[in-house]
C-alpha cells in the first residue's frame, strides 16, 4: 500500500504546479518527471508519503497514541531524512522542531488542507472502527485541527478500511463513508484539484469507488491536474487494497523508484509488517 502511493507520489508530483497542456502532453505513463519548482524530487516520493511512513511506523509501534506521540514521529521522520515537497507553514515548523512538543507550540494548526489526509491511510489497517475514527482525529489534530482536517483525514482511512476488510458486499464505499461519519457528502470530481481537504477528498473517493484499473486511475487523476501528487498518492494507496482491481502498472514506476535508505526497500518492509500485525500474514 505504502509502496503504491508513493509510485503515485512520485509520478504525480512530476505534474504538480504544471498547465493542462503540459500534463497533457506528458502523462502518458512511460517515464517519471522533475518536479515544476524542486527540480530534486525526481523519481523521489514527496511529503506526503513521508508523512503517511511516520503515521505507519506508529501503528507498528503502539496503539496507544496522543498528539504528542504524533508529532514526536513526524519530526523524526523529517529529520532524519530531509525533502522538500511540504507547504512552508509545515516544512518551517518541522525544520525549527527537535520535538512533537515543539512542533505543537510551532505550527498553525488551524489548516483546511488536505495535509491530514494525505497521511491517514495506514490507519485504514485498524480493525475496530472507533479506534480508527479516533487515530484519524488524533493525528489530524497536530497540524488540521477543524472540522475539515479532521473529517477528510476519517474519509481517506475509511475508504482503505472498506476495501482491505471486503465491505463491499454490504454496500457501497459511499454509503459507507456517509453512513460511518453521518454526513451526506456527494462526491465528485471538479477539475483542477483543489488543494483543499474537501475537494480532495471528493475527487479521489469518486475516483477509487468507480476504478477498475490502477493505471487507468493514475493517468486520470493526473489528467485532472491540481495537487495532482496528493490525488495520485490517495487513489494508489486505496486501489491497491481493492480486490477486483487491476493492480497492473507500468514497470518503470517500480524499477526507477529512489532506493536509498528510505526508499522502495523500507517501504516494501513496511507493507510486510503491516500486514503482519493487522492481518497476520
Amino acid at each position: 500500500m505504502i509502496l503504491q502511493a508513493a509510485i503515485g507520489d512520485a509520478y504525480g508530483a512530476g505534474f504538480e504546479f504544471q498547465t493542462l497542456d503540459f500534463i497533457l502532453k506528458n502523462n502518458n505513463l512511460r517515464q517519471y518527471h522533475p518536479h515544476g519548482h524542486y527540480k530534486e524530487i525526481y523519481k523521489r516520493y514527496t511529503d506526503d508519503t513521508q508523512m503517511a511512513i511516520a503515521i505507519a511506523e506508529l501503528l507498528l509501534e503502539t496503539d496507544d497514541w496522543n498528539e504528542i506521540k504524533v508529532a514526536d514521529k513526524f519530526v523524526a521522520v523529517f529529520h532524519r531524512d530531509k525533502r522538500r515537497g511540504y507547504s512552508d507553514r509545515v516544512y518551517n515548523a518541522l525544520d525549527m522542531s527537535t520535538n512533537g512538543q515543539d512542533f505543537i507550540k510551532n505550527i498553525n494548526n488551524a489548516s483546511n488542507g488536505n495535509g491530514s489526509a494525505m497521511r491517514a491511510y495506514p490507519i485504514g489497517y485498524i480493525k475496530n472502527i472507533d479506534q480508527l475514527l479516533d487515530c484519524c482525529e488524533i493525528q489530524a489534530k497536530t497540524s488540521h485541527d477543524t472540522a475539515e482536517g479532521i473529517s477528510c483525514a476519517k474519509r481517506i482511512a475509511l475508504a482503505v478500511h472498506y476495501y482491505r476488510y471486503q465491505l463491499d458486499t454490504q454496500c457501497t464505499l459511499i454509503e459507507f463513508i456517509n453512513d460511518t461519519l453521518k454526513e451526506h457528502e456527494i462526491y465528485e470530481v471538479v477539475s483542477p484539484i483543489d488543494m483543499h481537504g474537501y475537494p480532495t477528498t471528493r475527487a479521489v473517493i469518486n475516483m477509487v469507488s468507480t476504478a477498475s484499473s490502477m493505471q487507468d486511475c493514475l493517468k486520470y487523476a493526473i489528467d485532472c491536474g491540481g495537487d495532482t501528487d496528493t490525488v495520485a498518492a490517495l487513489c494508489m494507496a486505496i486501489l491497491s487494497q481493492k480486490k477486483n482491481c487491476s493492480s497492473e502498472l507500468p514497470n518503470f514506476l517500480y524499477e526507477e523508484l529512489e532506493n536509498g535508505t528510505y526508499g522502495k526497500d523500507y517501504l516494501i518492509e513496511l507493507d510486510r509488517q503491516l500486514d503482519l500485525k493487522f492481518l497476520g500474514i
